[in-house]
């Protein structure tokens, strides 16, 4: 879902009218609030179809309302009211309660050591627009080549109707009209027909499956492995992970469902050279969520709850239904809804970054892979001089591995979702950034380790 652009207060003078309101007088025990958020110096947008008002305060909590509602947001967590949102003379009026919980949220924060830290980074690529116009182009996952890493391929979702694989100089090399596909992941040396491939999956919101390929280096091309359908019970795929358990040796494909559903198949050679997938866990969110990346290392998952935060899982299939920690909350400071993709900086010696698209705030979170995932920092790609920013970013990867002379570090791979070049809007495309202009903004080493993603380690339990 993508989210309103934010309009100043102090310059919005009717953003909160509706033409067709139903007049009369505000009610006791209700506040306008328009002219308390302008008081509070905060910061609001109007979305006249769905009769909403989103805001942010000037510390950085958002919260969000609806005409003719008693449920709202605010600071990342939903309630309910006594009375509805009303629209009066022409003003939007809270009850009093909803009122006093945005002041004491206001009041919050103002001398916090751990405010959130922004930094700029600048793409310095990017790859061909997607073929469909509106919302289209979804998530990217990044294959390195063994043999030559300076030939490794970007491998991109269409939702309206395929999968896309780039080189790293954006060019388009196949493209394949596989259904509306939405979340992408790949893996290396899945055990197949006796011998080693790697592999990529994705869900297919055409035919509600898991759809897995073989990736050939030398021309992207990829080649469909799946024995029989491994189709979901869940009413609509939508968020994707592989994961490679590095305790067990097995492959798996984690999937989420548009009404919070989990579910988390074993895939395996069939005996015939193709896959077979099985389910061996399900479990259900609250709401509705996407984004969602496993760390091989370390046998956890995040999953990303658009409305919510980031939840931190087991990975193993019988690691449970419950999380294991929320990493952070999406209260508008370092997330702001929707929280899309997420992705695992590798480090060495199990050190390294999570990565998460905040598309409310078109910016994305860091926070550290190991322990309890403090926040690090967080950063926006603004315009260059000859490829634009990224904004309302869905899905996003990072690889810290060389991938030849113009990628000595890796790179980071964002969607985005106004594309545009010399004035022009564009359909959608993939924003490629230095891994360097990011790990100077969260001072990283300039000289770390690396990890090759073929070579990863068992850590902890």
């Amino acid at each position: 879902m993508k989210l309103l652009h934010v309009l100043n207060a102090t310059v919005l003078t009717a953003a909160l009218l509706l033409p067709s309101a139903a007049y009369g007088a505000a009610e006791e025990g209700y506040a306008p609030l328009r002219a308390g958020l302008e008081n509070l110096g905060a910061e609001l947008d109007w979305d006249d179809e769905d009769r909403t008002v989103v805001f942010k305060l000037k510390n950085g909590i958002s919260g969000t309302v609806t005409i003719g509602e008693k449920e709202y947001r605010l600071a990342g967590k939903k309630g309910e009211l006594d009375s509805e949102v009303q629209l009066v003379n022409e003003s939007t009026q809270v009850p009093a309660a909803l009122w006093k919980a945005i002041e004491e949220e206001n009041g919050k924060y103002a001398d916090d050591p751990k405010a959130p830290k922004f930094f700029e980074v600048r793409a310095d690529a990017e790859t061909d627009a997607v073929a469909d116009g509106e919302d289209a182009a979804d998530d990217p996952a990044i294959w390195v080549d063994g043999a030559d890493p300076s030939q490794s391929k970007l491998i991109a979702t269409n939702k309206a109707g395929g999968v896309l694989v780039y080189d790293l100089a954006g060019k388009q090399l196949q493209s394949y009209p596989t259904g509306k596909m939405n979340n992408i992941d790949l893996r290396y040396d899945f055990p197949l027909g006796g011998s080693k491939v790697d592999i990529v999956a994705a869900t297919n919101r055409t035919t509600n499956t898991i759809d897995v390929w073989a990736v050939s280096g030398a021309t992207g091309e990829l080649k469909d492995i799946v024995a029989e359908p491994i189709k979901s019970k869940m009413g609509e795929v939508y968020g994707f992970s592989l994961y490679h358990s590095l305790r067990s040796g097995k492959f798996y494909a984690l999937v989420l469902g548009k009404d919070g559903e989990f579910e988390q198949y074993e895939l395996a050679d069939n005996g015939s050279g193709k896959v077979a997938g099985k389910l061996v866990r399900e479990f259900t969110l609250e709401s509705q969520s996407e984004g969602l990346a496993a760390d091989d290392e370390y046998g956890t998952m995040y999953i990303a709850e658009e409305d919510a935060g980031i939840w931190k899982y087991s990975a193993e299939p019988e690691g449970g239904v419950e999380p294991l920690a929320q990493v952070d909350i999406a209260d508008g400071r370092r997330l702001q809804d929707d929280v899309e993709g997420l992705t695992l900086y590798y480090g060495a010696e199990g050190q390294g970054y999570l990565i998460a698209s905040s598309q409310g705030s078109n910016s994305y979170a860091v926070y550290k892979r190991e322990g309890a995932n403090e926040y690090v920092s967080s950063f926006t790609i603004e315009d260059g001089e000859s490829v634009d920013g990224t904004t309302e970013t869905d899905g996003i990867d990072v690889i810290g591995f060389g991938l030849g002379a113009k990628y000595p570090q890796g790179i980071f791979v964002a969607q985005d979702d106004a594309n545009e070049k010399d004035g022009e809007e564009l359909n959608q495309n993939f924003k490629i950034v230095p891994w360097e202009a990011v790990a100077k903004g969260v001072n990283a080493p300039a000289a770390a380790a690396q990890v090759d993603p073929r070579q990863l380690v068992k850590r902890g339990k």
